[in-house]
């Protein structure tokens, strides 16, 4: 020991200063060498030929028995939508940078039934079998503080939108999206062969439920942002817009949606007031457990008669006669949802009629700060005295290349096609209902059509 403390010493007063911790500069996971779409350029593939060789391959420089590193074959990361509006990062040689999306490429990645069945497979835990991930509700066991005691219990988890909300599990299991699967999964407990102390609470179906909705919020705040960052190209193609009540009129009477890229019409009326206390209600996005469908106006016929949460009505803009097989395509279809239906609770309907006038307005200030005249097509802003040009209760969503430019639509669209999934309207099974779901065959018509499979 008294050897090797001078020794220690004098190596410690030649080394560097010490370096702070925490810095991501000094940490090599945050290192460009260690990035994760990183890459050096290498060279090109070695040749084994014997032909005009000379020497060994041992001998060559940097040859690829002892730097295999040097000669292997990087992969590029995968492309991605330039928004217009914003600033992106050069490119440079010794990092993988995207490229930008082709035409087609952004074709693609506009359709919400492509992007779901792009997702991950998984398999379900109640019916065995496998499905892409945005088919399927994620459920992790978490632990859950009761009024004496700890429980661990099935909760799900990841469905609202990661910029809200992260994902807390790292493990866990998948379910079918279908509110009946949850009384399957309660009574056959297939979840115990994970853990025996494993268990699901009584409102499981209403918890997903409320989560599911929050996230049709959440893409709607999300979509309002990014059109508020990149105003450009608002007079070329509209987002979110009113049909006009000669529109809506000629949807419901022809039974027909002729809009370009048209991927959902919502159906949302504002919110009546209280016939007792002549109040609005206000917008809340709390769990409501009520299955009444109009709290506000329980005489209306609505309550009477409710109304279906989706309906598929035809697209007739793509032609088929250029077409081989003109007869064997369908038709395309774009759902249609109700919003009395879509959100029962009167508060959470407030909250999502706020929502889209929200991103209607976002939609005009992007037209003013272009220095842009309104769109004609945009009818909500005219104050004409023929009631046929006025306004409706219908919102049409579009998406296609153009304007995924702009804003991810797709991903609302998804995330109302899962609402509509949760709601059972999405599939169909044999004469119990217990086994045999597939996917409903107008969804599977719908993405055939589109993408001429």
């Amino acid at each position: 020991m008294p050897r090797l403390l001078p020794r220690l010493l004098r190596i410690l007063a030649n080394a560097l200063p010490a370096q702070k911790k925490g810095g991501r500069e000094n940490n090599p996971r945050f290192s460009k060498k260690t990035k994760k779409n990183s890459r050096k350029p290498s060279l090109p593939a070695a040749s084994f030929s014997l032909v005009n060789r000379t020497q060994s391959i041992l001998l060559d420089p940097l040859n690829p028995i002892t730097n295999p590193r040097t000669r292997a074959r990087h992969k590029s990361a995968p492309p991605r939508v330039r928004v217009q509006g914003r600033r992106h990062l050069t490119e440079d040689p010794d990092h993988a940078s995207p490229r930008s999306m082709t035409v087609l490429e952004r074709e693609y990645w506009s359709s919400p039934y492509l992007r779901m069945l792009s997702t991950p497979l998984r398999q379900c835990i109640v019916t065995r079998r496998f499905l892409p991930s945005d088919f399927l509700i994620r459920l992790t066991p978490m632990r859950v503080d009761l009024e004496a005691t700890r429980a661990t219990s099935l909760l799900p988890d990841g469905l609202e939108h990661p910029q809200y909300k992260a994902r807390k599990g790292h493990t866990g299991v998948y379910m079918i999206c279908w509110k009946a699967a949850v009384q399957q999964l309660q009574e056959r407990k297939p979840f115990r062969r994970f853990a025996a102390n494993l268990s699901v609470h009584a409102l499981l179906d209403s918890h997903i439920g409320h989560l599911l909705r929050l996230r049709v919020l959440q893409e709607l705040e999300v979509l309002a942002d990014s059109l508020r960052i990149s105003p450009r190209g608002s007079t070329e193609t509209m987002v979110l817009r009113r049909l006009t009540r000669a529109e809506w009129k000629t949807v419901r009477t022809n039974g027909l949606i002729k809009h370009d890229g048209a991927a959902a019409v919502l159906v949302v009326p504002p919110l009546n007031r209280d016939p007792i206390t002549k109040l609005k209600s206000s917008a809340s996005m709390k769990p409501d457990h009520s299955d009444s469908v109009d709290l506000q106006d329980p005489d209306s016929e609505v309550s009477r008669r409710p109304l279906p949460l989706s309906s598929l009505y035809p697209c007739d803009n793509f032609d088929t006669k250029d077409l081989p097989f003109p007869d064997l395509l369908p038709t395309s279809q774009v759902p249609l949802y109700n919003g009395l239906t879509l959100f029962p609770s009167a508060p959470q309907r407030a909250v999502l009629y706020a929502a889209l006038c929200k991103l209607l307005a976002v939609e005009r200030k992007a037209r003013w700060r272009t220095h842009a005249h309104p769109d004609p097509s945009s009818k909500e802003l005219t104050k004409s005295t023929n009631s046929d040009e006025k306004g409706s209760h219908a919102f049409l969503l579009t998406s296609d290349d153009r304007t995924v430019k702009r804003g991810d639509t797709a991903a609302l669209a998804i995330a109302l096609w899962r609402l509509r999934m949760w709601e059972g309207e999405a599939w169909q099974g044999d004469s119990d209902g217990n086994e045999g779901w597939e996917i409903n065959k107008e969804w599977r018509l719908n993405y055939n059509k589109n993408w001429r499979i």
